[in-house]
């Protein structure tokens, strides 16, 4: 009796860790999202992490050896995906503008109903990575990342139309209070290395 009581107390314990075992916060067991290889000068071997802690989600570059080369700002709070031709995806190594160094692209989301598109390219004189603006003309201002405030899980919020236009699902606001906002697309596209606002168009609704 006494090795049944025995066997059956380590059988709840096995069982009770693997049950609590799958309540831990993700980010604490695996704090990397996304990581992919990539080369830069023709030199293989640097890899880019997307990785989230408690202060929020980040961006890192490791050299051919390991060390860290570079490390963004806090982007975010969450995890986010965005839309490559047509493809979800979290993150992305792509030479947008045809220059033959590489283009880092990611998504993130943060309260209370918010996310961006953020893509860095490489400053080759400083062996670092900085942001793309998208700069918008018309409402005379410019910012390092594209902002949503019509989020979808899948991504399609945020959106590469091809390699170098983009469009963002979004409210557009009037400036008669008195008018209801309305949801539209926001396209911009990219001339050189930043984003410029090309046109934004309302969302076709079915009737």
């Amino acid at each position: 009796m006494k090795n049944l009581k025995t066997a059956l107390l380590i059988l709840i314990v096995l069982v009770s860790t693997t049950l609590f075992a799958g309540l831990a916060v993700p980010e604490e067991l695996n704090p990397l999202l996304a990581s992919a290889k990539f080369a830069i000068n023709e030199i293989e071997g640097f890899t880019a992490e997307k990785i989230i802690n408690k202060e929020g989600v980040r961006i890192k570059v490791l050299d051919p050896q390991g060390k860290e080369l570079w490390v963004s700002e806090i982007l975010g709070d969450q995890e986010k995906k965005f839309f490559f031709n047509g493809q979800s995806s979290n993150m992305l190594i792509i030479d947008l503008n045809a220059d033959k160094t590489p283009e880092i692209v990611t998504a993130v989301s943060y309260a209370p109903h918010n996310a961006s598109l953020h893509v860095f390219t490489l400053d080759e004189t400083r062996q670092k990575f900085r942001p793309m603006p998208f700069n918008n003309q018309q409402a005379n201002n410019s910012g390092d990342f594209l902002v949503t405030d019509l989020v979808q899980e899948d991504g399609q919020d945020l959106a590469f139309i091809d390699n170098n236009r983009v469009r963002a699902l979004g409210m557009l606001y009037p400036e008669n209070e008195y008018s209801e906002a309305v949801a539209s697309f926001f396209y911009y596209r990219l001339s050189g290395n930043a984003f410029a606002f090309e046109c934004c168009e309302p969302v076709p609704v079915d009737n």
